[in-house]
Formats: structure tokens, sequence, C-alpha cells
């Protein structure tokens, strides 16, 4: 009986030995074995240097391995910024924004190299959740949202990610003295404390953004996505409707719409009412050629008075982004500038779309720019960066 016993625990501990080590083999903690494959496919800019500032739409090109680390993160950032700084686009007045989701993705930091490979995103997930099993077991525990892998997950990671997030780009802002859109990261009843990015794991998980200032500084309060789309709602909460922080910028009050958010008037009208000069709106639309598609309407919150419901799939997706999200809302409710930035790049096949859209009193237009060229191969995808001078 007793040696049975010691046999049994013999095998335990081999087996346990034998996780830990496939566990924490090959995890990416730095940048070693990456490769970078950062490309600027496309510039424009509108109007001229008046010396009232500008705003930027950098929409980077993305690849999983950007994800891997912090130093992977930041490289990959601050080569587009660097690129920004040596075209003398950047300065005290500077407005960055960046695409919805891109801190989302710090998920996957600090994992075991297979997860980046170009394979699908569930296979990746499978290898997160294996890896680490006793954290993610522990946070399954005590989930509440529908989807509660992703919550698990989610929140298992949430102390790695939201480091990242403010370090690299306090960073930035402070390296290159610019107002910074960090995108947006999903994080736990994220706030602002002191300084610091601050999260409750024992809370519900938002979609926010954090706007980061020219000296580094995080602003409070952080701005929570208001109109989560049904497959968000599996897994984030809605903010408050009556939360719409104003950020005082040297450039203008600024705030900030978090993708479905920028199709909503009723968001409009207290920025109306708030006095904002500048509006900045990161986005996702998922699945390639998404914009070519017929558009299938509003997806997670009723629909608006204002909408002509004979549009729901008549118009196109890209052609209901022009009418009824930021480009002609803003205009309607005086905002001196809009930007709207999609994320895009190469990311476990989910396949991305979406072209930066600008709206200003002069350049009241979309921009229907190229991001992967035709004809040639995927990982010849390109960055971004589109500047508008304001007026």
């Amino acid at each position: 009986m007793k040696k049975g016993f010691y046999i049994v625990a013999v095998v335990l501990i081999l087996v346990a030995t034998a996780y830990i080590f496939w566990s924490n083999y090959d995890r990416a903690l730095g940048t070693e074995g990456i490769y970078p494959r950062y490309v600027i496919g496309d510039l424009e800019e509108f109007g001229k240097n008046s010396g009232k500032g500008n705003m930027i739409a950098l929409s980077p090109y993305l690849h999983t391995y950007d994800f891997s680390s912090k130093e992977a993160f930041y490289n990959m950032l601050q080569y587009y910024f660097s690129f920004a700084q040596r075209r003398k686009l950047l300065n005290d007045s500077t407005i960055v924004v960046l695409p919805e989701y891109i801190g989302t993705w710090l998920v996957v930091a600090n994992e075991k190299r297979s997860i980046y490979a170009d394979t699908s995103l569930e296979d990746g997930m499978k290898t997160l959740v294996f890896s680490n099993i006793v954290k993610f077991g522990s946070a399954y525990l005590k989930t509440t949202a529908k989807d509660k892998a992703k919550e698990a997950v989610f929140k298992m990671k949430a102390d790695e990610m939201a480091e990242i997030y403010q370090n690299v780009f306090s960073k930035l802002a402070k390296d290159f003295h610019v107002t910074i859109v960090a995108g947006s990261i999903v994080l736990p009843t994220p706030s602002v404390k002191n300084g610091k990015l601050e999260i409750d794991k024992s809370g519900n998980l938002y979609n926010v953004t954090a706007v980061f200032d020219v000296n580094g500084n995080i602003l409070s309060p952080l701005t929570k996505k208001k109109f989560p789309i049904e497959e968000e709602k599996s897994f984030t909460c809605a903010a408050a409707k009556e939360q719409q922080p104003v950020y005082k910028t040297a450039a203008g009050n600024l705030a900030v719409l978090i993708c479905a958010d920028a199709w909503y008037p009723e968001n409009y009208k207290a920025l109306t009412d708030k006095h904002v000069d500048l509006l900045a709106v990161p986005s996702y639309v998922s699945g390639n050629d998404a914009w070519s598609k017929k558009w299938k309407g509003y997806n997670g919150a009723p629909t608006p008075a204002d909408i002509n419901k004979t549009d729901i799939g008549k118009i196109s997706e890209y052609e209901a982004w022009i009418k009824y999200a930021m480009v002609v809302r803003a205009m309607k409710s005086n905002i001196k500038t809009g930007v709207n930035t999609f994320l895009r790049g190469d990311l476990w096949n989910l396949g991305s779309d979406g072209h930066t859209l600008i709206a200003t009193s002069k350049y009241m237009k979309p921009l229907n720019i190229p991001f992967v060229y035709e004809g040639k191969d995927k990982e010849s995808g390109m960055g971004s960066l589109i500047n508008v001078w304001l007026e």
C-alpha cells in the first residue's frame, strides 16, 4: 500500500515537473528572435502648419509578434513615432490617435512563442490557457460574464497588460512630447489613481481608452465604451451613458468615442454641450473586405431614430460609416476636427478592414487608403499615417 502511494506521488511529481518545464519553455520575454516588419505604406498630409497643432491618425500594420513582450510592443510603436518625428510632424500640440484594441492584444505578452505563429486564434488561446492552467482556473471560478473563458483570460493577464500599456504609452508620450490617444484595451474595472492605471480583478471588464499628455501622465478619467457590440457584450460591460470625459490639450478640448460609440447621436449632444473641439475615434472592423459587404445595421443597441432603415442591407459597410458615424455627425456637432483610425494587421488570420476617416470644416471627406497593395502577399501589409493640421 505504502509502495503504491510512493509510486503515485513520484508520477505526479514527474508530471507536474514536466508541465512546469513545458509551460515556461520558449516564452517570449524580450525581442530575441523577433524580426520587425515595420513599413509606412501611406503618408498623407492635409492643410498647413499654422502653429495650432495637428492630429495624426496612426494605424500600424500589426503582427502577432508585436505583442509578444513590452520591448516588442514599444519597438513597433517607436518606429512609427520616429518616422513622424523625422517628417517634422510632431510638436507640443500634436495628438496621435491609435486604433481600438491595440492594447487588448497584450493579453498574449510573454507567452510561448508558438502562440505568435501563423495559426488560428482558437489554437493560440488554447495554448495560452493550457500553459497558465492554474491561473486560468482560479480566474475562471470567479467569472460572471456570458463568455467565461474570455473573461478569465483577460483577468488572468490584466496586471501584465495594464503595466505594459501604461509604461509604453507613457514613455512614448514623454519621449516625443505629444498627446497620445492610446487606442483601447480591455481591463477589469480600470481607473486612474495617483497618476497610475489601476485595475480591480473582482470587477467587470471594460473596453477603455487612456489619454497620455506630453509629459507622459495618464489623464483621468479613462474613456469607456458605452455601446459594445453583441460579441463584446459576452465578456465586457457598457459604461454609464453619462460618462464622457473631455481632455484639455494644447490643441483644444479633446474627446474620444470608441468605435461603435461614434454611431449614436446622443453621444454627440454631450460633446456639443461640453464644447469639444477635437474628436478621436479608435475603431476595429473584423474580417477582410468587410467594408465592401452590405451593412447589417446597428449591433448591440437599438437603431437611433435618425437612421434610414431602408439602408440596412442596401448600402455597404463603408457607406454606412460615412453616413452614420463620425464623418457627418462630428460636423453637425460643430466639432472642428475628427479622425477615425482602424486597427489593421495580420493577427491569427482574423482579418480586418477600414480606412482612415477625417472630418474637418475644410476636408469633410473620407480617405480611401490602400493598406495592403493588390498582388502582394499578406506579409507586405503596410502601416498608415494620416496627418491633419489644425486651423
